[in-house]
């Protein structure tokens, strides 16, 4: 499902672009290559614009997120129509959105870990994702949020670089999207 590729590769490239390392910089511009076949195929010309924008500014993270939420919204249409058309229960956009909480979750930390201290507004903002992810984490992604807490939550200098965060969460995320596609058996 060219939506699973394009909701991986956007969040990638929020995440990278809270990153100012040349490497950070080197995947961002790989991806935007391996993300453009995808973009072509995409039926929402708008998003494709939207997209082309965060091109230039990898550090927009607004931007990033209201581009997900959009092609979250149109990955929901197209399973409410695919779930009609073969009388199923819809689950993939829910877990979509679910992983668009880890998504962001990964976004706010790798922008609150290169500050000198967590900004009390994106200290509250990870403070709600941590508990919502909390709720129903698995063991990998329970260590994660509690790793997270300790070195990035508490008071004074964060205890963990973005490159940490990004290789802590990616593949939380990645395991994710990868269970949802053996569900749509790609």
């Amino acid at each position: 499902m060219r939506g699973l590729e394009l909701l991986q590769g956007v969040q990638r490239h929020r995440a990278l672009g809270g990153q100012t390392g040349r490497e950070a910089v080197q995947r961002c511009q790989e991806l935007v290559a391996q993300l453009g076949p995808a973009w072509r195929d995409w039926t929402d010309k708008a998003h494709l614009l939207t997209w082309n924008d965060l091109q230039r500014t990898p550090g927009d993270f607004e931007g990033h997120c209201r581009l997900l939420e959009r092609l979250l919204g149109r990955i929901q249409h197209l399973e409410y129509r695919r779930c009609y058309l073969l009388k199923t229960a819809p689950v993939i956009a829910e877990r979509c959105w679910q992983v668009e909480d880890l998504g962001r979750l990964r976004g706010l930390s790798i922008r609150a870990a290169a500050q000198q201290q967590c900004p009390l507004e994106l200290r509250i903002q990870l403070q709600y994702l941590h508990d919502r992810l909390h709720t129903d984490a698995d063991r990998p992604l329970h260590e994660a949020l509690t790793r997270l807490r300790h070195e990035l939550l508490r008071q004074g200098e964060p205890g963990i670089q973005p490159t940490q965060l990004y290789a802590l969460l990616t593949p939380l995320i990645d395991s994710r999207i990868e269970g949802i596609r053996r569900t749509l058996g790609h």
